[in-house]
């Protein structure tokens, strides 16, 4: 009986490095090291190995999905100034990725996040910070988001760095394809969807809504 029996191995969308090489490491049947993991270039999906497989196989078939992902989409994108590359893709797909939980609104965020960056606005992301601080983005105080590291975006003008997940294809395709909005500003609606607003007194009273739904949540 020669069957080769394949074992699954899943990249879930918004893992971080951190978390994937962990969970390289607890699964049996790969081998080898678990080299460093730069975050962004590993497509999250769900892979077949076989027992005996090396760690580092595993990682280039998955870089490989990523890049071919985006290289399928990159000629036909919505051109704009702050995407120049792959990597760039990479970095504001992970942001969006974070922090959206309805991928309907995907293409919204990612408009907030270029028209910030179009009219030179920071782009105030919590899930940055509590990347740079391995903090739950709820778990963010007001001097984390003083802190100074290049991954905070209340402090810096710009991308981050680099990645700060990985993202999947519909994190990646809203960056392509972002939808055409005035919005500079979104938060969330207590349901785990957001309210987005195009300018600031408009945003707050959306805050105060959003207190509201925290303080109606707490009583149910």
């Amino acid at each position: 009986n020669n069957k080769i029996h394949y074992r699954k191995f899943t990249l879930i969308e918004g893992t971080s490095s951190r978390e994937l090489t962990n969970r390289l490491t607890q699964t049996l049947g790969l081998v080898g090291e678990v080299p460093y993991l730069s975050e962004g270039k590993f497509k999250p999906d769900t892979y077949l190995f076989k027992w005996g497989d090396s760690k580092v196989s595993l990682l280039q078939k998955m870089e490989f999905e990523q890049n071919k992902f985006i290289e399928t989409h990159w000629k036909n994108r919505k051109k704009n100034k702050f995407i120049k590359s792959k990597f760039d893709v990479l970095i504001l797909a992970s942001i969006i990725e974070k922090e959206g939980k309805k991928s309907e609104e995907l293409k919204d965020i990612s408009s907030v996040f270029l028209n910030r960056l179009n009219k030179n606005m920071k782009l105030q992301s919590d899930v940055t910070v509590a990347y740079a601080l391995n903090k739950k983005g709820k778990n963010l105080n007001r001097f984390d988001l003083k802190s100074k590291n290049y991954f905070n975006t209340y402090r810096y003008k710009g991308l981050p760095p680099t990645p700060i997940s990985y993202p999947g294809e519909k994190a990646i395709l809203a960056v392509l394809y972002p939808n055409d909005t005035d919005y500079l500003y979104f938060v969330s609606d207590g349901k785990g969807g957001h309210r987005f607003s195009k300018n600031f007194s408009e945003h707050k009273k959306n805050i105060k809504l959003w207190i509201k739904d925290l303080k109606n949540y707490g009583k149910k």
